[in-house]
Formats: structure tokens, sequence, C-alpha cells
């Protein structure tokens, strides 16, 4: 079985921000706290981010990190 879309989704981010294999695991972590503390994306009722919103944590938790 194969990755789940929004993990490929997860994975194409940080690929385009040229995130390493920890980053990129640390900014998975970083998604699921933003999704518990309510900043959750605006997909489905479940809080998963857009494509354009996964670039945009991606940026901010680049600026963070």
């Amino acid at each position: 079985m194969g990755k789940k879309d929004d993990l490929k989704q997860v994975d194409s981010i940080a690929k385009e921000f040229r995130m390493s294999a920890e980053l990129r695991k640390e900014f998975g972590s970083f998604l699921e706290q933003e999704k518990k503390l309510g900043h959750g994306g605006t997909f489905n009722n479940r809080g998963d981010f857009t494509y354009a919103e996964l670039r945009q944590k991606a940026k901010e938790f680049l600026e963070d990190s």
C-alpha cells in the first residue's frame, strides 16, 4: 500500500523547500502540533492543509527553525 496523499504532499513540500530528512520529520511534527493548537487547514473537517497552506506552513516553520 502506498503513502497517503497528504503525506505525499508534505514530502513534496519538503523536497521543494530542500528540507533534510531530519527537518522533514520535524516539519511533520510541527504540522501535527499546529492542528492540535487549532491552527489546522481548511481542506476538510479534520483540519488537513491544502497544498497552498502547506507551502505557507513550510515558510513559517523554516523561519522559526
